[in-house]
């Protein structure tokens, strides 16, 4: 059985780990993943080369300068 929970760290108490026992009572071993949650906008602005490029890519969309390409062009 696989079982994916999303909470905060509030969530993570005494009482969701009994309900985790009783969900899982008939297994001898549970693997517990924790992962932190990055924002996705954070990570794009996360170097000034990103960032940069991204406010690059803006201002000529701004300025109408979107070049298109079929996928025959690009292969």
């Amino acid at each position: 059985m696989i079982a994916n929970f999303k909470l905060s760290l509030d969530e993570l108490n005494a009482e969701f780990i009994e309900k985790l026992k009783t969900m899982f009572n008939d297994k001898k071993i549970v693997e517990i993943h924790i992962s932190e949650e990055i924002d996705e906008t954070e990570y794009l602005l996360s170097t000034s080369a990103n960032r940069e490029s991204l406010f690059r890519s803006l201002q000529q969309l701004d300025n109408n300068e979107v070049v298109i390409k079929q996928i025959s062009e690009i292969a």
